[in-house]
């Protein structure tokens, strides 16, 4: 307290001792007479770890999002800001110090994140007396908060979490607190369903004829969930009019969304829909009935982004008028899921007091959402942003899954993921088959790559499946079913991207995901660019226990489902962009053993010398032989 200035502020910290993660929270009050201003307040400034000598930080662009960042933090001040009114596709709410040498399972790691869904700063400063400082918190534009006298500013909370063994240990508790602490709770949406988005497919040709195919043929393929994306509503029959009207179109569901849902519903699947209740277009009746409900500066013209404005949702009349019609949509067809979307940065953004609105437009954003779930509790919700936006912690108390990227290139999305789940966890993570050729990179990949890719995360599909070759609809099957099989265990995984100890395997993205139990795991690795070197070496598996040795190659040198295996070396690895070479033999090797034994026999508890292993394995998803060598990494006593 400060009696002098009038202001008290109240630090909370709170600890999860499951996931090792400490919550610092922050509350500003004006105990003085006058209004007070605020300029800036960050949630945590911490002193930074004497030892920390790199960070790690996630930028990106639209199509390219979660691209990770790790370099030297140097002698100068280092910020990091989000001014777009979401999260952002260039700067995620978080960072990561490290010492020097952390790899995956060695050293040094202290990370944060900021859980809020609008602007934000992260700090690094050095000290003028020695040492430094690193500041997280939300970022305040001029005038945007004035506290009246006996008002008070809550500050989002920020996250930490300390690892001392590596930056899997680090994903791991990360993981362990959204699932148990930050994930809205609808345990009837355990296992994930596998989805089936439209978007990809029709864009805005909504024919209900060819979405009945569309589901058809999904539902031959054991997809559970058919969500339609853009263009049902209004007069939206392109992305110039209509939003904002969230009634469906008359003259294309003259009947409404009822029979398509229920027809979905028939196949056994649930039906799920596409939102953007934070857009309005100019020619809509929304706009038309309240021009004066859009973020603005009076006086200045307001600049489009995506043919659209963005409704103040700081506003309770939007708020209430937006809750009224959703809700109606919600019931009409009792729509399951929901994919909330938001396609523009925020610009001249005030509200109707004049102030600068943005921070308001997200708390708003938050009651609208937490509305929505009271209402209708079994409804799961999934944020978009232009794709990975608005991918944070504050949206993630609100919604189960997040869209991570527009962009379906396989060999973007390993790249993608491999950040992504350094912060979050995969059940999340939205991931799915699209077109042969990526409709953003022009790049061609075929079906396996596309199915490899999207497994590690909440599985779903985007391509025209109506199109599909037999051949490539029996791959896609055969990978839905092995997901089915396995997501159990996958919600609770521990899932990371695993060190390359040889520099030869640098140009290999590598996942590797074990059960929580221990008892079995999954290996991706692909190739996405070529090697300087003709074999690669050793690729070290951390974690899987000395019970069982049992591989399969899901995908040859692509997905390996191991028991108890210690290193991997995968030759003949796919070219980039390609990942099918059925019929060819694969060399995989799984550190050392004592003798030849047979696929799922079990292990001494103390194995040495080398021994190979015969095993069965799949290439592209069929039947093929490899052979192998298994083995076992006991942990230090």
């Amino acid at each position: 307290m400060d009696e002098l200035a009038g202001l008290t502020l109240s630090l909370t910290l709170t600890l999860d001792a499951a996931s090792g993660v400490c919550s610092a929270g922050c509350v500003l009050s004006n105990t003085g007479r006058e209004p007070l201003s605020v300029q800036a307040l960050a949630t945590v400034c911490l002193p930074m770890p004497e030892t920390a000598v790199e960070r790690y930080t996630i930028g990106g662009t639209w199509s390219a999002e979660f691209r990770a960042v790790r370099e030297a933090i140097g002698s100068a001040t280092w910020q990091q800001e989000a001014r777009t009114g979401r999260s952002s596709h260039h700067a995620f709410p978080g960072i990561t110090l490290l010492e020097r040498g952390t790899d995956a399972t060695r050293g040094q790691a202290w990370s944060a994140q900021i859980a809020w869904s609008g602007n934000h700063r992260i700090c690094l400063q050095r000290l003028r007396l020695g040492g430094g400082q690193w500041q997280l918190g939300e970022l305040l534009l001029p005038g945007e908060v004035v506290l009246q006298p006996g008002a008070r500013q809550v500050a989002p909370t920020v996250h930490l979490l300390y690892s001392g063994h590596g930056l899997r240990a680090l994903s791991t508790g990360w993981h362990r607190f959204v699932r148990n602490r930050v994930l809205p709770e609808q345990p009837h949406e355990r296992p994930r369903r596998v989805q089936f988005n439209t978007g990809e497919a029709t864009y805005f040709d909504h024919d209900p004829a060819r979405l009945r195919r569309l589901a058809d043929a999904a539902a031959r393929l054991g997809v559970e969930r058919f969500v339609l994306d853009d263009g049902w509503f209004g007069g939206r029959r392109h992305d110039r009019a209509g939003l904002g009207d969230w009634w469906p179109s008359p003259t294309v569901y003259p009947q409404g969304l009822a029979p398509l849902a229920e027809h979905c519903r028939s196949l056994g699947m649930q039906f799920g829909l596409w939102l953007e209740p934070e857009g309005v277009n100019a020619d809509s009746e929304l706009f038309r009935a309240h021009p004066d409900w859009v973020l603005q500066v009076p006086g200045r013209e307001q600049p489009l982004g995506h043919h659209q404005y963005v409704l103040d949702l700081g506003r309770e009349a939007v708020r209430q008028h937006l809750c009224k019609q959703i809700s109606a949509v919600l019931r009409s067809a009792r729509i399951d899921f929901v994919k909330w979307d938001m396609n523009r940065d925020f610009t001249h953004a005030a509200g109707a007091d004049g102030r600068r609105g943005v921070r308001a437009h997200v708390l708003g954003l938050y009651v609208l959402l937490a509305q929505l779930r009271e209402a209708f509790p079994q409804l799961e919700i999934e944020t978009c942003a232009s794709g990975g936006g608005r991918a944070d912690l504050g949206m993630l108390a609100h919604a189960r899954r997040v869209w991570v990227s527009d962009c379906n290139d396989p060999l973007e999305r390993q790249r993608m993921h491999a950040a992504f789940l350094h912060f979050l966890p995969p059940e999340t993570m939205g991931a799915h088959v699209g077109p042969e050729r990526s409709q953003t990179t022009g790049r061609a990949a075929d079906m396996a790559l596309r199915t490899l890719s999207a497994a590690f995360g909440h599985l779903g599909g985007e391509a025209d499946v109506t199109a599909l070759l037999r051949a490539d609809a029996q791959h896609l099957q055969q990978p839905i079913a092995a997901y089915k099989d396995a997501r159990a265990w996958l919600a609770d995984a521990e899932v990371s991207a695993i060190d390359a100890g040889d520099p030869a395997l640098m140009t290999l993205m590598r996942l590797l995901a074990i059960a929580a139990d221990g008892s079995q795991a999954w290996l991706s690795i692909a190739a996405t660019e070529r090697r300087n070197t003709a074999l690669p070496g050793l690729l070290r598996m951390p974690g899987l226990t000395p019970r069982r040795a049992k591989s399969r190659l899901r995908h040859p040198g692509a997905l390996v489902v191991a028991r108890a295996g210690a290193r991997l070396e995968a030759r003949r690895l796919p070219r980039p962009g390609r990942a099918s070479h059925a019929g060819r033999r694969h060399a995989v090797e799984l550190g050392f053993a004592t003798a030849r034994i047979a696929a799922g026999h079990r292990l001494p508890a103390r194995a040495a010398g080398p021994m190979k292993l015969r095993c069965t394995a799949f290439a592209g998803w069929g039947e093929a032989k490899v052979w192998a060598r298994v083995g076992v990494n006991h942990p230090p006593k």
